[in-house]
């Protein structure tokens, strides 16, 4: 099973260089808010979701796709633990 790091270093990487239109120099912390930060916009998000589908082998139902689930590098990451 994959450990909590992995996953959130997997995320980080994915929105850092497959995502973010300006990605910052450092990875942002895991509690960053990458949605309110402006580092991920509406088509980041289903490319996040998307990528979350792919990666963990993971089906991500329309009523998980709210804002909690995806504010931050954790939030993914939880929701992607919950569903392993």
């Amino acid at each position: 099973m994959t450990n909590e790091q992995d996953l959130i270093q997997r995320v980080t990487h994915y929105i850092m260089t497959d995502v973010a239109s300006a990605p910052p120099e450092t990875p942002p912390a895991p509690d960053f808010p990458i949605i309110e930060g402006g580092m991920v916009d509406s088509l980041g998000l289903f490319k996040v979701i998307a990528f979350t589908e792919e990666q963990f082998q993971v089906r991500i139902a329309p009523e998980e796709i709210v804002f909690e689930n995806f504010s931050t590098i954790n939030a993914i990451v939880s929701l992607i633990r919950s569903k392993l």
